[in-house]
């Protein structure tokens, strides 16, 4: 089961200020006992300004403490570094509220931290409000021409209320990574971005950035916005070991979370609520969690909901892999009412993005085209994730410029040459009329279709999933029951890895949708030495009129089909089901049930016989002497109709 992320304003004990390895220096600053006048190095003999602490340059092991329940205005300057086994650390003493720093408007950044390594920045409330227009940060981890910084945490802070333009303007965030210069490669590694509450921001919620950036055709860094002249731009020198997790990030009106220019990073256990709402501009738009200039990279167990809609052609996402990014992988996530859909990707034109794997996910109501694939992206492979569109209508109100009623336009909506995409084992719920786009030799195979058009699939099942309760809010009830068709029907893809809820994948029949029951249904023919082995599953599949063929030649007697439920099952009748049956059934059988330790036969040398030749499916079933619990059913095939070679079961129930 999952676990829910709570709003970090709901914490309210400081963190405990940690050991330094080495000897360092503690130093004090208290807003209404102290002076500048002091040593500082003492609680009784503390500073008291800013401007004092942005003097401070920290060595191994020092510490720069704020006191709780007190509040600064203006700008905090943090300078100096620790090593690898001693770092230097900001924080609080003292009981009480989070200590603010409060940049009231007044400057670019409440607190800037500048060409630092080995630090950390912890437990701090900032600040930077004069509700005007000009862009503004709260916490601003800056760096130029200054090699590799390692080790770099901003944790448990507080940021909200800065204000903005109300747009998208990526110099400006609640918190923003910036890497500027062209003459020393500059990047992060090992930077921790974890347990933060962004809000109310007018631009940014989380955004990292570099200079260091130009690779394929990305030849700026959006110049309108930062001012940095593409001559600035140099050779991509991604960030490394970058981690942003368990941060809540909500009421921003641009981008929630924003990583760009990183290797391997991983994106894991945020929240992100109501990203590009409020704008003060009547256009545009933004995406919960989206990402550029990245290889890589792993989103993964965050929850995004309510991102804003300005109309068609404004984004309004949970998720975008946007321009240039190669192998991003986006799993087990929960994305619900964002106004555009749930998933996007784009390029800019000669900087492709490429390889995206989107995979156990569920997206419930999210708005207008639950996946937009665009713009020259390629290879991206969507697969058992659970979707559920309950015909919610986005309604986009005066004065943006796309005001207006959007109804669900596409589940798949794919233009501007994407290519390479394959569409596999997911469960769509689709109360609308919103249909599919199946351009550039698009693939859609073994997925679940219950209403709405289906697009032309290999092995479409169209059937009511049997989920525990669709339309909830709770994810939990988006899970298969026993019964579902969907489990053991899922072609095999990715064995090994575990779904949304950490439950264990088959690797050879997985079950369609974000959810795999425990124990999957599973069906397996090993007595037949040349028996064929294309998609067993259809014969426990729920659909009699999906069949299973053995091979049309070398067909020896007896031989087994073993089906495996996974858990207990009472059973008191089997039915088999076939068409063109007096060519192609089973003749004669024992039915078997599995006892904990060895098998049982319930059913000894029972003869079927069958009436036609024609693609009518008939039953024939057979009743066990008593009803009998087990979890596996063996059919020991004695003998068959074998006009063409082969036979056939269309399938195998229980009762």
């Amino acid at each position: 089961m999952r676990k829910l992320l709570l709003p970090l304003c709901l914490l309210s004990l400081l963190p405990a200020v940690p050991a330094h390895a080495s000897a360092g220096t503690t130093y004090y600053v208290d807003a209404v006992s102290g002076s500048d006048a002091n040593s500082g190095t003492s609680s009784a003999s503390a500073w008291q300004s800013l401007a004092k602490a942005s003097q401070l340059t920290l060595g191994p092991g020092d510490r720069l403490l704020f006191r709780a329940g007190q509040r600064w205005s203006g700008r905090l300057t943090v300078q100096g570094a620790g090593t690898a086994g001693s770092p230097a650390f900001v924080g609080a003493y003292g009981t009480g509220a989070k200590p603010i720093i409060a940049g009231e408007g007044t400057v670019d950044a409440a607190v800037k931290v500048s060409n630092v390594h080995d630090l950390t920045v912890d437990g701090l409330e900032v600040t930077n409000w004069s509700n005007g227009t000009t862009p503004r940060t709260g916490v601003n981890l800056f760096a130029k021409d200054a090699g590799v910084l390692a080790n770099v945490t901003l944790r448990n802070l507080f940021i909200h209320d800065v204000d903005g333009p109300g747009g998208s303007y990526v110099s400006a965030a609640g918190l923003l990574v910036s890497i500027r210069g062209n003459s020393v490669p500059t990047y992060y590694d090992n930077l921790v971005i974890e347990n933060n509450e962004v809000a109310d921001i007018r631009s940014y919620g989380i955004i990292t950035w570099s200079t260091w950036s130009r690779r394929n055709g990305m030849t700026s860094l959006y110049p309108v916005e930062t001012g940095i002249p593409d001559s600035e731009v140099v050779t991509w020198t991604p960030s490394t070991r970058v981690v942003i997790r368990g941060n809540y990030v909500h009421d921003v009106t641009a981008g929630g979370i924003t990583p760009m220019h990183t290797k391997g990073a991983l994106i894991d256990g945020n929240r992100v609520d109501r990203a590009a709402s409020g704008r003060l501009v009547n256009n545009g738009g933004n995406v919960g969690i989206w990402w550029q200039g990245n290889d890589d990279i792993v989103v993964q167990h965050n929850e995004v909901s309510r991102t804003g809609f300005n109309g068609p052609g404004t984004d309004g996402h949970g998720f975008d892999s946007d321009a240039d990014n190669n192998r991003s992988v986006v799993q087990y996530n929960y994305s619900h009412e964002n106004d555009g859909g749930f998933f996007i990707t784009v390029s800019f034109t000669g900087a492709p993005t490429r390889t995206n794997t989107v995979r156990y996910n569920l997206s419930r109501d999210d708005g207008y085209e639950l996946f937009s694939l665009s713009t020259e992206t390629s290879g991206t492979e969507i697969y058992n994730n659970t979707l559920y569109a309950g015909g919610r209508v986005v309604v986009v109100k005066p004065p943006y410029n796309g005001a207006g009623s959007y109804p669900l336009g596409k589940i798949v909506h794919i233009y501007n040459n994407a290519t390479g995409i394959k569409i596999r084992n997911n469960v769509v719920v689709n109360k609308t009329t919103a249909g599919y786009d199946a351009q550039n030799g698009t693939l859609y195979d073994a997925n679940l279709y219950s209403g709405g058009p289906a697009p032309s699939d290999t092995n479409a099942l169209k059937s009511d999933p049997k989920l525990v309760n669709p339309g909830s809010t709770a994810a939990e009830d988006y899970q298969l029951q026993s019964d579902s068709p969907a489990r053991g029907r899922g072609v095999s893809l990715a064995p090994g890895i575990a779904d949304y809820f950490g439950g264990t994948v088959s690797a050879t029949q997985p079950d369609r949708g974000f959810h795999q029951y425990p124990g999957p249904v599973t069906v397996a023919t090993t007595s037949y030495a040349t028996l064929g082995v294309l998609h067993p599953f259809r014969m426990v599949d729920g659909d009699v009129n999906t069949s299973w063929s053995s091979v049309a030649s070398g067909i020896t007697f007896p031989g087994t089909i073993d089906v495996g439920y996974g858990q207990d099952r009472s059973i008191g009748s089997v039915t088999i089901h076939t068409a063109w049956a007096t060519g192609q059934a089973i003749t004669e059988l024992d039915v078997q049930t599995w006892n904990g330790s060895a098998w049982v036969t319930q059913v000894a040398g029972q003869k079927l016989t069958w009436s036609g030749n024609t693609a009518t499916v008939e039953n024939r079933t057979i009743t066990l002497p008593q009803r009998v619990t087990t979890r596996k059913l063996r059919l020991v095939v004695r003998n068959a109709n074998l006009k063409w070679g082969n036979f056939a079961v269309y399938e195998i129930a229980t009762a």
